[in-house]
């Protein structure tokens, strides 16, 4: 929700034709169609894709789900979103600098990206791999690699390279007491979500 509420709120969504790179099994791209996007949800995997469909229709909701890569995709949809999402997935792929250019070339002059991954630094790697794996067991053991964990700076840099303007950072930070996650541009030491612009021109 806290995603899904800051994107609607920095781009609101109504009407908008909206990608969500790596949808697994829908959650975000049902939180956008909901809020009335026209949404198509990428995927390689075709167990996620294929509950993703199946809750889609119990809701009620037209969300056009495709099973290809973003580089794939983005041989026939260049420049056809206005919002492109990638969330929680750049740090589980081999070349992630490829798939923000994805992003790019998706993406609508004028449109905006949205990407959201995991910092690298001792703090993250205790707190996103020892803590949420091992302690807290938030997820399964061996979700990430550490080694693949990607600093804002080198994100912004590949945002660049794309020719996308980077035009604000926020951290995602969790509470594991009170169990509760806020966003703050105060801290983006583990999860930070960064927006990025396409030029018109």
């Amino acid at each position: 929700p806290l995603r899904a509420n800051w994107v609607d709120k920095e781009s609101p969504v109504a009407g908008k034709n909206l990608l969500d790179i790596g949808c697994g099994g829908g959650i975000f791209s049902e939180s956008m169609a909901i809020r009335g996007a026209k949404v198509v949800g990428l995927d390689v995997a075709e167990g996620p894709l294929s509950v993703a469909k199946m809750h889609a229709a119990e809701v009620g909701l037209e969300i056009n789900y495709v099973q290809c890569t973003a580089e794939e995709l983005a041989t026939n949809k260049t420049g056809c979103f206005d919002v492109v999402c990638c969330l929680e997935m750049l740090e589980h792929v081999p070349q992630p600098s490829r798939i923000v250019q994805a992003c790019a070339d998706l993406t609508s002059p004028g449109g905006t990206i949205y990407l959201s991954t995991i910092n690298r630094n001792l703090k993250a790697f205790l707190f996103g791999i020892v803590g949420a794996e091992y302690i807290l067991k938030m997820l399964p053991a061996g979700t990430h690699d550490y080694a693949k964990f990607i600093k804002p700076s080198e994100l912004a840099r590949w945002a660049r390279d794309s020719n996308l303007f980077v035009e604000s950072t926020i951290g995602m930070t969790y509470n594991p007491i009170s169990k509760l996650y806020k966003l703050t541009d105060k801290d983006l030491s583990i999860n930070y979500l960064m927006k990025l612009c396409k030029p018109v021109g």
